[in-house]
C-alpha cells in the first residue's frame, strides 16, 4: 500500500496496485466468516478485471513516449500534454476511462460498489479496518493524481456524469445504511456515501471542493481505529470502565475524555 502512494513509475505503480489484492483476499478468504470465499473471490475479480483497463492504458502510453520508452509519470503527462492533435480526442477519452474504471471500482463509485458490502461483512475485523482505512482511499488518490492530474481536459468533459454517479452514491449509500441491522454493512454503505462526497469534491474543480476531498481522505484514516474498537470489543457489566475484546484481552476504550485514546475510541463506540 505504501508503494501505491509512492511509486512514480507507472508500471511499478500497477504492480503495487495489484499486489495489494493478494494479502487482502487471503485475509478475507482464510480468516473471514461463513461466506468468506465468495466475498474474497468477488473482491479479487472485481478489482483485478477493472485494473486490466488501466494496464492497457499504461502500455499504450508507454509505446507513445519518446525513445527510449519510459513508464515515468512525467513522461506520460508530457505525451498527453503535447499531443497537439497527434492523439485523437476519442483515444484520450478511452485512456481516461481506462484509468477511471480501475479507480472507480476501488473507491467504490456507484454502481460499481457491490463488492464492498460482501467484503466488509465477511472480512475479519483487521480486514474491515484495512478496507475502510486505506484500500478505499487508493481509489480516490488515483482519481485525483492520475485522472485529474494527467487528463485535466477529459476530466472536465466527463465531470457531469461522474458527479451524477457520486450524488446517486451519496443518497443511495446513506439510505441503505439507515436500515442495516448489521454493523459491518452499515459501515460499508456509509463508506459508499462518504466517498461519494470525496469524488464529488474532486470533480467540482474548485479549491473548496478539492480541499474538502483531500481533508476527507486524510480524516477518514482515523475512522477505522474507532470502527475496530466497535467491532472488536464490548463493555463488561462487571467492570464498566474497562473493555475487553472477544478474546478477553483488554482494549484501550476509556470512559474519560482526558485519556490519550479517547479521540480514537470513545466509550460510545463500544456500547452496543
Amino acid at each position: 500500500m505504501i508503494g501505491v502512494f509512492l511509486a512514480l513509475d507507472m508500471f511499478l505503480f500497477y504492480v503495487f496496485w495489484e499486489a495489494t489484492l493478494i494479502p487482502m483476499a487471503l485475509l478475507i478468504g482464510m480468516y473471514g466468516h461463513e461466506r468468506r470465499v465468495y466475498a474474497a473471490v468477488k473482491f479479487f475479480l472485481y478489482t483485478m478485471v477493472a485494473s486490466v483497463f488501466m494496464l492497457a492504458a499504461i502500455i499504450w502510453l508507454y509505446t507513445h513516449t519518446p525513445l527510449p520508452h519510459s513508464f515515468e509519470y512525467a513522461a506520460f503527462s508530457e505525451v498527453i500534454k503535447n499531443a497537439n492533435g497527434s492523439i485523437s480526442p476519442a483515444t484520450l477519452q478511452w485512456l481516461f476511462l481506462g484509468f477511471f474504471i480501475a479507480f472507480a471500482v476501488k473507491v467504490p463509485l456507484f454502481p460499481l460498489h457491490t463488492w464492498l458490502p460482501d467484503a466488509h461483512v465477511e472480512a475479519p475485523t483487521a480486514g474491515s479496518v484495512l478496507l475502510a482505512g486505506v484500500l478505499l482511499k487508493m481509489g480516490t488518490y488515483g482519481l485525483l493524481r492520475f485522472n485529474v492530474g494527467m487528463f485535466p481536459i477529459q476530466s472536465g468533459r466527463n465531470a457531469v456524469w461522474i458527479n451524477v454517479l457520486a450524488i446517486i452514491g451519496i443518497i443511495y449509500g446513506a439510505l441503505v445504511a439507515l436500515v442495516q441491522p448489521n454493523l459491518k454493512k452499515l459501515i460499508a454503505y456509509s463508506s459508499v456515501s462518504h466517498l461519494g462526497f470525496v469524488v464529488l469534491g474532486i470533480f467540482t474543480f474548485t479549491q473548496a471542493g478539492t480541499d474538502g476531498a483531500v481533508y476527507q481522505m486524510l480524516t477518514m484514516a482515523s475512522r477505522p481505529a474507532r470502527c475496530s474498537c466497535s467491532l472488536g470489543c464490548f463493555t463488561s457489566a462487571s467492570t464498566p470502565t474497562s473493555s475487553r475484546n472477544l478474546a478477553g484481552w483488554p482494549l484501550p476504550c476509556p470512559s474519560s475524555p482526558h485519556s490519550l485514546w479517547w479521540p480514537l475510541c470513545p466509550l460510545s463506540d463500544c456500547r452496543f
